[in-house]
């Protein structure tokens, strides 16, 4: 990422690129976990994989309140009621709920809770990441500069290798 500005598009692109890459998925994970946001990365990821199931109907009814009953429901981490750093709207949360009671298994309302955790992510959660990731590559290069041999500078070899090749032409020339 440069130091000039990325507009919002870019951004959403770029996050949403990372999160399709295993790897790259994990570590955003992890960091969501380090902040104790884990759960609206989950929430992200099951929303994505119920638009995996458009063509299997028979399925939804059962995922959908699964994720409902596992991150929606009173006391769960995306509702209102929980005492988590980030919540859903309860507005949001309570049209969900009503199909549920109805049995209308729509994905509408659960694409408007996607989007707004993407959004929440995008705002709060990617930006600092991207700077602690920054920060940790950084102190990786100074890490390895301080372990890496100090170079001879005429020939451009370990100062050991030096030494060594000194040591054994002179063992020689006894």
């Amino acid at each position: 990422m440069t130091s000039s500005k990325i507009n919002d598009t870019e951004l959403r692109k770029q996050f949403l690129q990372y999160l399709n890459q295993p790897e790259l998925c994990e570590q955003f994970y992890i960091y969501m976990k380090s902040e104790h946001l884990a759960y609206v990365l989950e929430f992200y990821l099951a929303c994505d994989g119920l638009r995996n199931l458009l063509d299997d109907t028979s399925k939804q009814g059962p995922i959908i309140e699964l994720i409902y009953k596992h991150y929606l429901c009173n006391g769960k981490n995306l509702s209102s009621s929980s005492k988590a750093k980030f919540s859903l709207p309860d507005d949001l949360i309570s049209s969900i709920k009503q199909r549920l009671i109805k049995h209308e298994f729509h994905l509408k309302f659960y694409d408007q809770a996607q989007e707004y955790v993407l959004k929440y992510m995008l705002q709060m959660c990617y930006p600092k990441f991207l700077i602690e990731q920054q920060q940790q590559q950084e102190n990786e290069l100074k890490r390895q500069a301080i372990v890496t041999p100090k170079f001879s500078p005429m020939h451009k070899r370990p100062m050991t290798s030096r030494k060594k090749e000194a040591f054994e032409q002179l063992k020689r020339n006894l």
